[in-house]
């Protein structure tokens, strides 16, 4: 449920931010400055519940990328000047390019491996 759940939540943020950038000072990039406050506090709750609370490595529980997503939802802001395309064209490239964009964190599992004589894939 990852990929779906994740762009469906943080969108809300980065509209809210977007639209008031958009009114009162004409700048298209509230979605990646939310996304970038996003992405800080869901480092730091990483760092101090897993790392310093229970010692558990934080490579395990690296939080998504989005800015990727956030760049092209502002571009297609600045681009169109339009609400009605923002809204279809760039949620669905905001979230069409949330898996590409955390790949990364993805890559090893799909490599395949041998575990006790038997090949996984």
């Amino acid at each position: 449920w990852w990929p779906i759940v994740t762009p469906i939540t943080t969108i809300t943020f980065c509209a809210a931010l977007q639209y008031y950038n958009w009114v009162d000072y004409l700048q298209p990039f509230g979605a990646t400055l939310s996304i970038q406050a996003l992405g800080f506090g869901k480092w730091v709750a990483a760092y101090t519940s897993w790392w310093w609370w229970s010692n558990y490595p934080p490579n395990f529980v690296m939080p998504a990328t989005l800015i990727p997503s956030a760049l092209v939802l502002d571009i297609v802001l600045l681009l169109t000047r339009n609400w009605t395309l923002t809204a279809v064209l760039g949620a669905w490239m905001y979230a069409a390019l949330f898996y590409p964009s955390n790949r990364h964190i993805f890559a090893y599992s799909h490599t395949p491996m041998v575990v006790d004589g038997a090949l996984l894939s």
